[in-house]
């Protein structure tokens, strides 16, 4: 602002000048801090007026006063529940970001995975801090939303913030619970570092079988038995791939999509609580529209990230070879390893088929054997008729403030500021061993 003024009037300001003019430009922007507390029944009441079956939940506290205090909101949009329901993976990833706006609090999340591995936000929770109490009241209500046969056949993925592993402790026990295998790391990092144990770490947590998993800690107990022991008792049936269940498509074993949207909004965050739940709203609006678009022009009946999933799969197709069993079973060899393959039930003995949802390289060897294609074996999760499906709904449009219907209840003051010691920080700060492994692929490439 100093530059611009200085070219465009040869007049000098003073940093605090443009500092208190930025500011009170912002607040005409966004408007006062307590118009949007006061407001938030208002436009609860206008998003369930506009889109018909949303969810949208508010709570606040109640003074000695008689007056009331913002406490927590959750928003869940119809046509992000349908499309849920319909198209996409029972997989859920829950994670949760700080807000950097004037008034502190935290946003939480929840994010599902659509048909082209794409994120997939459920809904959404602005509450004052990250606890047990707090996300166990999310995870009701977004267990309630995208209601599925009281969660069977779903799937949890978390990291390890303290509230929120107490909080899945209360889901259901068939509901299946995975931790964040780059969380565990980071943690295991610290006290054990070194490329040895990067890659027996990741060998462990990417094994597809539970002889695999013995294996590959057996070698980390060679090097370690501390190390070998920090990971037994970090549970590893919740982030080793050998442990997860088939039949939902999806074979990660970390939460990164969860933290991609975090990243997308992190402008939005630095918003008034109003903006930025508009800002959100309209990002999933527009990205509704966009993918429903992208979708029509897909070609063939499989989704693009599947196909490039499957070729990672069968990068080293050539050192393996079928041998034929008996009709659609085959036993797929290189040098002294073996499996079985069932083309008909679509199951591998290494499992990785069963949990991707997509031919490992020992089905892609059998299929090829077949002379068939291997794109008709890929699970109908991935296929493009679920991800047009996902997306047909559409986030309907909500009128401005300033046609708001206005709600009988008493207008909420913002929360009490929670001012944390020091400068506030614009990006989260990253563990030693974040740098350490940005170094290391580099040097791999």
């Amino acid at each position: 602002m100093q530059a611009i003024i200085q070219s465009k009037f040869q007049c000098k300001v003073s940093w605090s000048k443009c500092y208190r003019s930025r500011c009170r430009v912002l607040s005409l922007i966004d408007g006062n801090l307590s118009d949007h507390y006061a407001r938030v029944w208002d436009y609860g009441h206008e998003l369930m007026r506009s889109n018909p079956g949303s969810t949208v939940r508010i709570s606040v506290n109640i003074n000695p006063d008689q007056t009331t205090t913002f406490h927590r909101i959750y928003v869940c949009f119809k046509a992000i529940k349908d499309g849920w329901k319909i198209g996409c993976r029972r997989v859920i990833g829950l994670d949760g970001c700080f807000l950097k706006g004037q008034c502190k609090g935290e946003l939480l999340t929840a994010i599902g995975r659509d048909a082209n591995n794409q994120i997939y936000p459920i809904a959404w929770a602005v509450v004052e801090v990250e606890n047990k109490v707090n996300w166990t009241w999310f995870l009701e209500l977004v267990s309630e939303d995208p209601s599925l046969d009281a969660g069977r056949g779903l799937c949890v993925i978390s990291d390890q913030h303290k509230g929120l592993v107490e909080a899945t402790k209360d889901i259901p026990a068939h509901v299946e619970h995975k931790q964040c295998a780059r969380h565990i790391y980071a943690n295991f990092r610290k006290v054990y570092s070194g490329i040895q144990f990067i890659n027996m770490f990741w060998a462990a947590a990417k094994s597809t079988t539970e002889d695999d998993f013995k294996i590959n800690m057996d070698r980390i107990k060679t090097l370690s038995e501390g190390a070998y022991d920090h990971l037994m008792a970090r549970e590893p049936h919740t982030w080793c791939r050998a442990f997860f269940s088939s039949g939902l498509a999806c074979e990660s074993v970390e939460n990164g999509i969860a933290e991609c949207f975090n990243a997308v909004i992190v402008d939005a965050r630095k918003n008034p609580l109003l903006a930025m739940l508009e800002e959100i709203r309209l990002y999933m609006m527009e990205r509704f529209y966009n993918l429903r678009e992208e979708a029509q022009k897909l070609e063939g009946d499989v989704c693009e990230a599947a196909l490039l999933k499957m070729e990672e799969f069968a990068e080293d197709i050539r050192t393996w070879y079928a041998v034929p069993s008996g009709v659609n079973s085959y036993e797929i060899r290189n040098g002294f390893q073996s499996y079985g393959v069932d083309l008909e039930h679509h199951y591998c003995s290494c499992r990785l088929w069963d949990i991707a949802g997509i031919p490992c390289v020992h089905a892609h060897v059998a299929i090829l054997y077949t002379n068939q294609d291997p794109k008709e074996f890929i699970s109908t999760w991935l296929s493009k008729s679920n991800y047009m499906a996902t997306y047909q709904s559409n986030i309907l449009p909500v009128n401005g403030s300033n046609l708001w219907e206005e709600t009988g209840y008493t207008k909420p003051l913002p929360p009490t500021a929670r001012r944390m010691p020091g400068r506030p920080s614009v990006k989260r700060r990253r563990h030693l061993s974040e740098h350490e492994d940005k170094v290391l692929n580099f040097l791999a490439n």
